[in-house]
């Protein structure tokens, strides 16, 4: 038992057998029949009357739901719910898309025929996972070492299932070394983990610029460009270069008096980009 921790188990159980754990008494759900009903609305396609409007199309084993409407259903603080799915996204057991005011959750569930496999179509599930976790760090809900600790925590679990099917396909050729594929596999989530921090990194330095002052690249938009998009678009690029590279030539623009005028407007174009990521968030 005190080595418990150390190894990881995956256990199969029917959506019956969550049924049989919940407790009758009281209308405060456990922790157990909160998850059975995660289960439930996922299988059916839950979505909250409260974001029907929202168009959504699901995916299976998905709901869309609010924060507060479990938490009414549950009879549960609306921070304990959101403390509990935390929870339940760090041991791999759902993934959430958090839109505005609502969330997507996508619980992870085995057909009992298969586990996660590391092919190359579910890798963007991974990515998201990796994402979800990051995005707690971006906000400043997770610190640097919590955040690199979940996403060791995502790599193993990955790891763990892929190894696990690699071992029953070698078992029934009769060998029992660790294939190329595995390998390739685990370089390849690794090396998606990295790009997902390296993004996760911008987008939290982008965030800081959020209360700046946006309204003098407003004021050009409408009073300089006339209130062309297509203007404005080939600014906004402008922009995004010098913002990367300095030390750019400048192409397309005036060396001297336009690119001076650009990197006037570095700021304000820095803090319409961190509104802009704030509303998606």
């Amino acid at each position: 038992m005190e080595n418990s921790q150390e190894n990881t188990t995956f256990i199969l159980a029917d959506v019956k057998v969550f049924d049989f754990l919940k407790e009758k008494a009281g209308d405060r759900k456990t922790k157990t029949e909160a998850y059975w009903d995660l289960l439930d609305r996922s299988m059916a396609g839950f979505v909250s009357p409260f974001v029907r409007k929202v168009e959504r199309k699901l995916l299976p084993n998905q709901c869309h739901v609010t924060i507060s409407d479990l938490a009414e259903f549950w009879h549960w603080h609306r921070a304990t719910v959101r403390t509990f799915l935390d929870a339940l996204e760090s041991f791999g057991l759902l993934e959430r898309t958090k839109l505005n005011k609502s969330v997507i959750i996508t619980m992870t569930v085995q057909s009992g025929k298969n586990a996660i496999a590391g092919t190359e179509q579910e890798e963007p599930d991974f990515a998201t996972r990796i994402g979800s976790i990051l995005s707690e760090w971006v906000i400043g809900k997770k610190t640097s070492e919590d955040a690199g600790h979940s996403c060791g925590q995502a790599l193993c679990q990955a790891l763990a299932a892929i190894a696990g099917k690699d071992n029953s396909q070698a078992s029934g050729n009769g060998t029992d070394t660790v294939s190329a594929e595995v390998v390739r596999q685990e370089e390849k989530l690794r090396e998606t983990i990295l790009e997902c921090i390296a993004n996760a990194a911008l987008q939290r330095v982008l965030r800081k610029s959020r209360f700046d002052n946006s309204s003098q690249l407003s004021q050009f938009f409408t009073l300089d460009l006339g209130g062309e998009w297509g203007a404005f678009i080939e600014t906004a690029k402008e922009l995004a270069e010098l913002v990367f590279n300095p030390e750019t030539s400048g192409a397309g623009v005036d060396m001297d008096r336009n690119k001076e005028l650009l990197k006037s407007f570095r700021i304000p174009f820095l803090s319409l980009a961190a509104k802009a990521q704030t509303l998606s968030d």
